[in-house]
């Protein structure tokens, strides 16, 4: 139920809070992060804290609840159970972006992000334009989406095959990671997961409608190729953000809303958007969370973690939902 649920997140977020802070190239006591957090301080320990693991800990956190919601937005425009953000061009879009900054520009750090950010919501709005001819059909927006993220997977191909640069390092950011992750990053998330967040409270409701049939929606007077393109641009910034600070995660859009609602079990319909979304963030937040402290043993990419982790998980839950 909603207390084992809630119970889970608060360990794994526990769990990944305490490591992400105390454990690293060097450990830290209880003490001395509690002296670095709360009372200040100049020392090695204090910057370790401040500037380098609490910003790392936020940008998973945000980037987590991000994609978490963002897939139950998409799951649901889409009617799509299987949908994720890739699914909507968006994570290859901003992905595309920000490797072409890397192999063309010599941009500063906030430039980056902020190129990233507009090439996911750039291929976004290329699905929703393509598939506007079909007034955003479920099927249809599926389809273009995941035609327009092959399209710009082998762009990105392209331009690291051609490029005369040593690639290592954009190779490594493409499997999503969380290291050497600053304040930037987390200043470029915040903006807009807690707003995604309010839309959640006040639209569920319009979410909710969305799944009924098509011609019931007409009959209601509903306009649902804007309603549709609305939750879908704003699954797109939220997506587009993450990807820019974080490189591609995969499968926590997928798993989170699953999640959510194998653990609520809702009887009688549905599960109501406005439960769903803040859930499904909680939910990101908190597998990301869990897999950057399983990462940091090694510093293995979290990105690469969370396939290892989610592939089977997604396979229990296709079982489950078979049976």
């Amino acid at each position: 139920g909603l207390a084992a649920l809630l119970a889970g997140c608060a360990l794994l977020l526990g769990l990944g809070a305490a490591g992400g802070l105390l454990l690293g190239e060097f450990a830290l006591a209880p003490e001395a992060l509690w002296h670095a957090l709360a009372q200040g301080g100049d020392g090695t320990e204090a910057f370790v804290v401040r500037e380098l693991r609490l910003p790392r800990l936020l940008v998973g956190l945000l980037a987590g609840a991000a994609l978490g919601m963002a897939g139950a937005i998409i799951q649901s425009i889409t009617r799509n159970p299987l949908g994720e953000p890739s699914l909507m061009g968006v994570s290859a879009g901003a992905a595309f972006a920000m490797v072409a900054g890397m192999v063309w520009f010599d941009w500063p750090q906030s430039v980056m992000l902020a190129c990233g950010t507009a090439g996911g919501v750039l291929a976004g709005l290329l699905t929703f334009a393509i598939a506007a001819r079909t007034r955003l059909q479920p099927l249809y927006l599926t389809l273009t989406g995941m035609s327009i993220n092959l399209f710009f997977a082998a762009a990105i191909t392209l331009l690291l095959v051609s490029a005369d640069i040593e690639a290592n390092g954009i190779y490594y950011w493409l499997t999503g990671s969380l290291a050497n992750r600053g304040w930037p990053h987390v200043h470029l998330l915040w903006p807009w997961v807690l707003p995604g967040l309010a839309l959640a409270a006040a639209s569920g409701r319009i979410l909710d409608l969305l799944l009924l049939d098509e011609q019931v929606l007409h009959a209601l007077g509903l306009r649902v190729g804007a309603w549709r393109l609305l939750f879908g641009l704003c699954a797109a910034l939220l997506t587009a953000a993450s990807v820019a600070a974080t490189g591609p995660i995969a499968f926590i859009g997928l798993l989170a809303p699953h999640l959510v609602r194998l653990g609520l079990r809702p009887r009688g319909g549905a599960l109501g958007h406005r439960r769903l979304l803040p859930l499904a963030a909680l939910v990101g937040a908190s597998l990301v969370c869990g897999a950057d402290l399983i990462a940091k043993w090694r510093e293995v990419p979290v990105g690469i973690l969370c396939v290892l982790l989610g592939g089977p998980l997604l396979v229990y839950l296709i079982r489950r939902q078979e049976d």
